[in-house]
């Protein structure tokens, strides 16, 4: 197995190769990695809550969300708002693609299970498309 060391170009395959115009760049480069949401929002406000089960593999919506008070979710959970995107980060859900893309969420803020990373698209890359990425 070849070591890539930090910063140097991945190698291609033959077939691999990317469309005239296209860059390869790191993810960081056009999402911002597990965004926290901003101070001073009211614990009473109620929000979406996203346990893992509310993902699945096969579509990029919740299969339910739930209502909880802002103050009982801000610590110790996963923050996201509208238009991020959701990946499970552990086994087996990781790798069988459980994801999301926040839409609906009560007050266009959400927070879930700690499983979870959140992908905020940057610079005008669509949620949708970034979600068919990464599943």
């Amino acid at each position: 197995m070849t070591k890539i060391e930090p910063n140097q170009p991945l190698p291609q395959a033959a077939d691999s190769a990317i469309p005239e115009g296209w860059s390869l760049v790191p993810i960081s480069d056009v999402a911002q990695i597990n965004p926290r949401h901003p101070k001073g929002l009211d614990d009473s406000m109620p929000v979406s809550f996203v346990p893992m089960a509310a993902l699945n593999e096969d579509s990029p919506t919740f299969a339910c969300s739930e209502e909880r008070p802002y103050g009982e979710v801000r610590k110790g959970f996963t923050h996201f708002r509208e238009g991020d995107v959701l990946f499970a980060k552990i086994t087996p859900c990781m790798e069988n693609g459980k994801g999301a893309v926040a839409t609906g969420l009560r007050n266009g803020i959400g927070c879930g299970t700690t499983e979870l990373h959140v992908l905020r698209p940057l610079g005008g890359i669509a949620p949708m498309y970034l979600y068919r990425f990464l599943s």
